[in-house]
């Protein structure tokens, strides 16, 4: 399989052509191979339109779902960036080519140490891993200019908002139980002038599915 022109196809054909026009943000797509963040007997699926399984219950986003949440995020080459629950590491390294710093954090280990095998084989050397728990963030590295969850949540975490900078985004998959599709949500911090205090504001950008991360499940509700 020619993964190159897989690369540019998906481009042009499933990205650009959705609206996603950032030029440095485009090259990301069609220069990172996606295909060496998937299991070996799905590479030739890599570049489908749709979310993919790599196992344990993980996945990794739709690729036009993936550059339409960064696009309306808005990164600059100055961010810094919480990536929650990436897997084998994809969006981190999208995400590398147009922010300063991404701080990858994800709970299994064994897709973190396949992330960074492939970071350093790419020479993505402004990515750091991090094994921890997705549903609390990483508040000792707080703040962040830039908060992505790779995937669903039933509501927005106020914990995760709260390590966010002044002016800094936070955007996840919206999905209350039993909804789909969900709803990309854009979340914006802002400082108060008068008392300094942090105030967040969300938006829904476009519909989009994707599953639940783990930790972030609905609670079960019973009825009687």
């Amino acid at each position: 399989m020619n993964y190159a022109q897989a690369r540019t196809n998906m481009v042009d054909s499933q990205i650009h052509t959705s609206g996603v026009v950032d030029p440095a943000l485009l090259e990301a797509f069609e220069t990172v191979p996606r295909e060496m963040f998937v299991p070996e007997n799905l590479r030739n699926i890599a570049y489908c339109d749709e979310e993919i399984a790599i196992g344990e219950g993980r996945f990794l986003l739709e690729p036009l779902t993936l550059s339409r949440m960064i696009q309306e995020i808005n990164p600059s080459p100055d961010d810094v960036v919480l990536d929650i629950g990436g897997a084998t590491g994809y969006a981190a390294a999208i995400l590398s080519f147009v922010t300063s710093t991404v701080v990858a954090l994800e709970e299994n280990e064994s897709f973190l140490n396949k992330a960074e095998t492939v970071w350093k084989e790419l020479g993505l050397c402004n990515i750091v891993g991090k094994a921890a728990s997705l549903k609390d963030g990483y508040p000792e590295k707080a703040p962040f200019d830039i908060i992505l969850l790779n995937g669903a949540v039933p509501e927005i975490p106020h914990n995760l908002c709260e390590q966010l900078s002044p002016g800094g985004r936070l955007v996840t998959i919206l999905k209350e139980t039993q909804e789909t599709p969900g709803r990309v949500t854009i979340t914006r911090a802002t400082q108060t002038q008068t008392l300094g205090e942090m105030q967040f504001s969300s938006y829904n950008a476009f519909d989009a599915g994707a599953p639940y991360l783990p930790g972030f499940e609905p609670r079960s509700t019973f009825s009687f």
